[in-house]
């Protein structure tokens, strides 16, 4: 019998961690055996309560709520699955009951509070330079007194003392206030000698007044949603300077690693929404709170963020049901871009503070895509441009100044770990490089941090892959070579052939890590998704057209070896000096969003530019995607300058 019979599986999210146990071990013991350390004040004692997990899937499979949990944790929190790690056990003695069903399946969310170790989240990205012009303006006044002989009201006041000093005000524009801060005026103008600033959105609405001067506190915040992780950005909207960056793995991930479970689960109960959009919300506040800390300033200085993501995020952050995005013929509820007050949202900023959001394109592309458009200037390169932005969902743009397409495709979540034995998201010891001797085999690697190996990340998957082909050990349709698996790293587990990269005297995990043949075939079904979509949307354009430069966005880009995934097929054969790595783009969008009011409309205006394609329903889609499923390609004549596959077998 094989080992995964004789086991219970567990999968850690949001970090993408999968584990087989044969033994009664609580959670957290299993948590510091593979490494990850959680919080726990008490030790794993059972005392403090700290180290709180949710159970999503596979309750039977463990021991029930203990009397610490029940003193720790809340009857409702217990019910809708919440333990504690150190007091949750498997039930190994209910194995012999499974031999001859399928392996038993435990899912645990682990919340980013409980976690210690820091995920490498791309937060940076390659900005082009653009004119500072932000909605927010703040002008400092000296009002004039009221008198018997000028009893003017106080709002007049201001609104006569800051006319003058607002740029580019035009004659008919009107001044508005929001109604909530008028009854703080007299007393904020009376305390301070009537020396007062005005926060003022958009040349017209007065969205706050502060006592004295303080237009040197002038802030605003960029956040990008992605389905993964969230990045926020702290900006001083006087000079456009960073001041504090963020970012965190979204809490959403403990109902569904991608979109279309998210959507399922929303569909399953309208309920589901709220919780998605409070995990959202929660998220960006505490994002707010740590950008705050560490620049040193108030929340209420911050009068502006603006927000881009993916269709579905974009949705879920609005508390918008997005449930028909993912139905034919995919309609959002809204396309054009948005400004509703913070206070709306629940994000705590300036109490009249604006959020912006990006108009979103069309099915599941997104304000994330606008972002890249604007961020890289696609729309005015002259060389035929191809953009990814890789992740869960990968947005694919390809035009230049004549006009883009636009498409998205459903490459899952394998480049991010998941689904892949020993995948696991970026973090410290995750293997991030990869090099096989083609002679003897012999492998060579890095990891982030430097730490003992426990797993292998999303660029350290495409640097094996493509060492693998190199080296023969799989051929091009993607099995392993016959000739080479009496080969010493060659071992068959679990009823599969696998490759050892780390043998498990070198893991901090106690067992080798190595790629096999179904890690393989998770690599081929993301590349081809890439590949054949690329393809689908560049028929719409002529025919004799051919990609002249690529921009590769989102963090699995921007870590990636760009050889390396031209090598196995994931996009084009051209020059590596034509293939650009810029980093975060659609948090780069955000950023430039808020700095430049006039870029909002431009975003507005590229929609109708902007053509869509609906890859998955074009008639020649399955054909191109089984053929990209071999590397680099089915047909070679598309790759003519990787020459190393002359002598790789097909077969």
């Amino acid at each position: 019998m094989e080992i995964k019979e004789k086991s219970i599986l567990i999968d850690f999210e949001p970090i993408s961690r999968r584990l087989y146990v044969s033994k009664e071990s609580s959670i957290y013991e299993l948590l510091n055996e593979i490494n990850i350390p959680i919080r726990s004040v008490c030790g794993g004692l059972g005392k403090c309560g700290k180290c709180k997990i949710l159970v999503q899937k596979g309750h039977e499979y463990l021991i029930g709520p203990t009397s610490n949990e029940q003193n720790l944790i809340n009857e409702t929190e217990i019910e809708n699955g919440w333990r504690l790690a150190c007091e949750t056990k498997i039930k190994i003695s209910i194995k012999p009951q499974l031999t001859k069903a399928q392996t038993p399946q435990i899912r645990i969310f682990l919340p980013s509070q409980l976690l210690l170790e820091d995920f490498k989240i791309l937060t940076s990205g390659i900005s082009k330079s653009i004119k500072l012009q932000p909605t927010i303006e703040k002008i400092f006044l000296n009002v004039k007194k009221p008198s018997l002989e000028e009893p003017n009201a106080d709002f007049e006041r201001i609104e006569k003392e800051i006319i003058p000093k607002i740029k580019n005000f035009k004659k008919n524009n009107k001044i508005s206030i929001d109604f909530n801060i008028l009854n703080d005026i007299p007393n904020i103008l009376r305390k301070n000698h009537h020396k007062i600033t005005s926060v003022l959105w958009n040349n017209s609405n007065i969205i706050a007044c502060e006592p004295g001067n303080t237009i040197e506190s002038n802030f605003g915040i960029a956040f990008d949603i992605g389905t993964t992780t969230i990045v926020g950005y702290l900006l001083n909207l006087n000079n456009s300077k960073i001041y504090a960056v963020d970012s965190k793995l979204n809490s959403q991930t403990a109902y569904g690693e991608d979109l279309i479970t998210r959507l399922t689960y929303i569909k399953e109960n309208k309920e589901n929404l709220n919780k998605l959009n409070s995990a959202v919300i929660n998220d960006l506040n505490e994002i707010i709170s740590n950008l705050c800390r560490k620049a040193n300033i108030k929340p209420s200085h911050v009068y502006e963020a603006t927000v881009v993501g993916n269709s579905v995020m974009h949705h879920i952050f609005l508390g918008l049901d997005p449930v028909n995005i993912g139905l034919s013929p995919f309609i959002p509820v809204i396309q054009k871009d948005l400004n509703v007050k913070a206070e709306k949202l629940r994000l705590k900023i300036s109490k009249n503070g604006n959020v912006y959001t990006a108009p979103i394109i069309a099915g599941f592309v997104g304000a994330d895509t606008i972002g890249v458009i604007l961020s890289s200037q696609i729309y005015n390169e002259r060389p035929l441009t191809l953009t990814i932005d890789i992740g869960t969902n990968g947005e694919i743009i390809i035009g230049n100044r004549n006009g883009l397409f636009v498409g998205s495709c459903a490459a899952g979540s394998a480049l991010e770990g998941a689904h892949i034995d020993d995948g696991m998201r970026a973090a410290a010891g995750a293997i991030d490089t990869i090099k096989i001797d083609t002679q003897n085999l012999d492998v060579s690697y890095t990891t982030i941090k430097n730490k003992k190996p426990m797993g292998i990340c999303g660029s350290g998957l495409v640097d094996g892959i493509a060492e693998m082909l190199k080296s023969k050990i799989i051929t091009r349709s993607g099995n392993f070579n016959r000739e080479l698996i009496d080969q010493e790293r060659f071992i068959k587990k679990d009823k599969e052939i696998k490759f050892i990269i780390v043998g498990k005297e070198e893991t901090s995990i106690g067992k080798e890590i190595s790629i096999s043949q179904s890690d393989v075939r998770q690599i081929q079904m993301a590349k081809a998704a890439f590949y054949s979509g690329m393809r689908i949307i560049l028929s719409h354009l002529r025919k004799s057209l051919n990609i002249e430069q690529i921009f590769l966005a989102g963090a699995f880009g921007n870590y990636i070896n760009a050889h390396n995934a031209k090598f196995i097929g994931m996009i084009p054969d051209i020059h590596d000096n034509k293939i650009f790595q810029i980093g975060n783009a659609a948090g780069i969008g955000a950023q430039h969003c808020l700095l430049n009011k006039n870029l909002r409309n431009k975003a507005q205006s590229l929609l109708s530019k902007i053509k869509y394609v609906e890859i998955a329903v074009e008639k020649n889609f399955q054909k191109e995607y089984v053929e990209a499923m071999y590397f680099p390609h089915l047909n070679l004549d598309f790759f003519p300058n990787l020459l190393e596959y002359r002598d790789i077998p097909k077969r």
